[in-house]
């Protein structure tokens, strides 16, 4: 089942775009890519809805956010704090 789309027009000033891109097609995946990923990294999506966003693989998503710096993981804060304790006992009780 094919989805909806619909295409939202963003102007730039034709400097912005030459100076980055070599055409309009690529600019517009880029900032595709980028919007996409910023929804990745502030939870809005999955990875999985990323991916399939953008008509990548899984692997290929995970590979593209690595070149967005964006990580995959994502603790909260205090995190190792408290997990830190059980995972000294941890390895004190195997020795």
């Amino acid at each position: 089942m094919a989805l909806e789309t619909i295409t939202l027009a963003l102007e730039f000033p034709r400097t912005f775009i030459d100076d980055l891109w070599a055409d309009e097609e690529k600019a517009s995946e880029a900032i595709k890519q980028a919007a996409v990923m910023d929804l990745f990294r502030q939870e809005r999506i999955s990875l999985r809805r990323g991916a399939e966003l953008l008509g990548l693989s899984y692997r290929d998503f995970q590979a593209l956010a690595s070149e967005h710096k964006v990580s995959l993981l994502n603790y909260e804060e205090g995190w190792a704090d408290r997990e830190l304790p059980s995972l000294k006992s941890l390895r004190d009780a195997s020795q």
